[in-house]
């Protein structure tokens, strides 16, 4: 299929089996367009045609992309592409997937009936200890003063310790449930944890259950779960 001049194909997903032509075509895409199907190898890229000066990639259209993907991840395993993916024409998707086409395949059995979960975690209040170290008197003298200073470098330094002791905890606990992680924790504390998990469907109820659970267990830390997502995070 050739197309005009500043008209281009807009790649919003690659899919497999189970893929629904019926369905994707009553989508429409971020500027309102027709969603269709470029086939290769029993591989599917989901695309639609757009003009460049009708397709502005903001906020409404990244919000648009993200109910697209949703749709079709409900229904049938995605690998979400990058948003704002442009390419010339659908000769050139089927490059895409000429190249890629042993990626893909691997990726959408890895990822067969999986979501992504996303976990921040943050202290909620500094510990007990320090805050009485910080709200005590003045001190009276010089002595006085680095052995408060030494206390409160103490009650800190065990509040990052414990925090650090519930965050391999928690992601120990939530590896176990989950099929993949994506995360780290933070050198400077500000954030002791934020990552992504993969996690069956049939398991996200006992995933989120979970999450609660060490809410209450940890009322010193403060969580941030969000999803279910299409798997962005592990796809690349």
């Amino acid at each position: 299929m050739k197309h005009e001049e500043r008209v281009l194909a807009c790649l919003y997903a690659i899919a497999g089996d189970g893929f629904s032509e019926t369905l994707v075509s009553g989508i429409p895409g971020m500027a309102g367009e027709s969603l269709y199907p470029v086939r290769y190898n029993g591989i599917v890229a989901i695309a639609g045609i757009v003009g460049r000066e009708r397709l502005r990639l903001d906020k409404s259209a990244a919000l648009a992309y993200g109910e697209i993907l949703d749709t079709l991840s409900e229904n049938f395993t995605v690998l979400p592409c990058r948003f704002g993916t442009l390419l010339k024409d659908d000769d050139a998707i089927t490059e895409v997937l000429q190249e890629r086409c042993a990626f893909y395949e691997r990726k959408l059995v890895e990822l067969k009936d999986k979501k992504e979960f996303g976990l921040t975690i943050l202290p909620e209040k500094k510990g007990a200890a320090t805050c009485n170290v910080r709200n005590d008197r003045k001190a009276g003298d010089g002595k006085e003063y680095l052995m408060l200073k030494y206390q409160q470098f103490k009650a800190e330094h065990e509040l990052k310790e414990n925090t650090r002791s519930a965050i391999d905890v928690i992601r120990l606990e939530l590896q176990e449930i989950s099929s993949e992680c994506e995360g780290n924790s933070s050198a400077n504390g500000q954030i002791p944890f934020s990552g992504s998990f993969l996690v069956e469907k049939k398991n996200m109820d006992f995933f989120c259950s979970k999450v609660k659970i060490f809410q209450r267990r940890y009322p010193e830390l403060k969580f941030l779960l969000t999803g279910p997502w299409p798997p962005f995070s592990f796809v690349s």
